[in-house]
C-alpha cells in the first residue's frame, strides 16, 4: 500500500511540474505579445520625421529598445507615397523561459491638423492594418 501511495505521489508531482512549466511559457508568451503590441502602439502615437517621406521604396529603418529581460525592435519599411510597413518584434525572458512575438501594421504619414503647422503624424491604414504574427 505504501508503494502505491508513493507512486501516486510521484505521478501527481510530475503533473504539477509540467503545469508549472506550461504556465511559465504562457506568462512569457503573454509578456512578449504585450511588448510587441505596445511598441507598435507607441510608434503610432509618436511624431514621424519628415525625412522618412523622402526615402525610396523598400528602404528600412530599425530601432531597438532593451529593458531588463525584454528586447523590442521596430522596423519601418517604406512602401512609397508616405505608406509604411511597421514590424515590431519582442523577445522576453521570464523565469528562464524565452518567448518571441511580432506585430505587423501598415501606416501612412499625413499632415497633423491638431499640431503646429507643418507637423506630421502616423495614421493607420483602413482595413486589416494590424495583426499579431505567430
Amino acid at each position: 500500500m505504501l508503494l502505491v501511495i508513493a507512486l501516486l505521489a510521484a505521478v501527481l508531482l510530475e503533473g504539477a511540474v509540467q503545469e508549472l512549466r506550461t504556465a511559465r511559457g504562457d506568462v512569457a508568451g503573454a509578456r512578449a505579445e504585450a511588448a510587441a503590441g505596445s511598441a507598435l502602439t507607441n510608434l503610432l502615437a509618436s511624431r514621424p520625421d519628415s525625412a522618412l517621406l523622402a526615402r525610396p521604396r523598400g528602404t528600412t529603418s530599425t530601432a531597438t529598445a532593451v529593458a531588463g529581460a525584454e528586447t523590442t525592435t521596430v522596423t519601418l519599411q517604406s512602401l512609397g507615397n508616405g505608406a509604411f510597413r511597421a514590424l515590431s518584434t519582442a523577445r522576453v525572458w521570464s523565469a528562464g523561459v524565452r518567448a518571441d512575438a511580432s506585430a505587423l501594421g501598415f501606416l501612412r504619414i499625413v499632415p497633423d491638423s491638431a499640431g503646429p503647422p507643418g507637423s506630421l503624424r502616423y495614421r493607420h491604414l483602413p482595413g486589416w492594418w494590424w495583426a499579431q504574427l505567430p
